[in-house]
């Protein structure tokens, strides 16, 4: 099988068609960690939106993203977004601690915008975190499964049987690589586990609440 492709001559689902089932999230918010799941317990690559997405890490792409699209005949294409919401498709959509995704990414910008930046959406094509999940929606959203980064690092198994359900395919396997293993060969991309407190603090912290609060609110990272 070449890297990158999809052997599904085993798979049966509801899902399979020609159009892609987008996984999108806001940036930093366990996009690959999900794509690294699709791979290890369900045999699904996936591709993604953005070329180079992976900066080139071949040891990256070997824990199951791919930026090639080679989707054969019957496979489901998955396909990495952080881009608003446009159509129609299917999509899991992963959900992070808008607080944690901002200051990740601001790191993996390597800091060339300012934290603040990063909050209100400037200098990048995102938006904010509120915005982002505005336009997808996913408790409305027909077709789309709704997942938490927090759920799939802590409690591994139960989403799995979501995920399995809304891809009607069987759980191949119930675990994935340790987490320091992939950020040990990713660069950048994954990050051992560390805490947006020690960054986001003061009047930082006030603005992110202002334009996120009722946000994190509903998703459940603010009482």
């Amino acid at each position: 099988m070449n890297n990158g492709e999809i052997s599904a001559s085993n798979k049966q689902t509801t899902m399979n068609n020609a159009n892609p089932i987008w996984l999108a999230s806001y940036p930093r918010s366990g996009n690959t960690l999900l794509r690294t799941i699709l791979w290890h317990c369900f045999g699904f690559r996936s591709g993604s939106y953005y070329p180079n997405d992976l900066l080139g890490n071949k040891k990256l792409e070997e824990y199951g993203p791919d930026n090639q699209i080679r989707f054969p005949k019957n496979s489901i294409p998955f396909i990495k977004t952080h881009e608003y919401d446009k159509d129609n498709n299917p999509a899991i959509y992963v959900i992070r601690d808008g607080r944690a995704a901002s200051v990740s990414l601001w790191k993996l910008f390597n800091y060339r915008f300012s934290l603040e930046e990063i909050i209100i959406g400037q200098r990048h094509q995102f938006g904010t975190w509120t915005n982002h999940i505005e336009s997808w929606d996913p408790w409305n959203r027909p077709k789309t499964l709704l997942l938490k980064y927090e759920d799939l690092i802590n409690s591994l198994s139960g989403e799995l049987d979501s995920i399995s359900d809304f891809l009607n395919t069987p759980v191949l396997k119930h675990n994935i690589p340790d987490r320091s293993i992939i950020a040990g060969v990713s660069g950048r991309m994954v990050k051992n586990k560390s805490d947006w407190q020690s960054e986001l603090s003061g009047e930082l912290l006030e603005l992110f609440l202002a334009l996120n609060g009722d946000m994190l609110r509903k998703t459940g990272y603010l009482d």
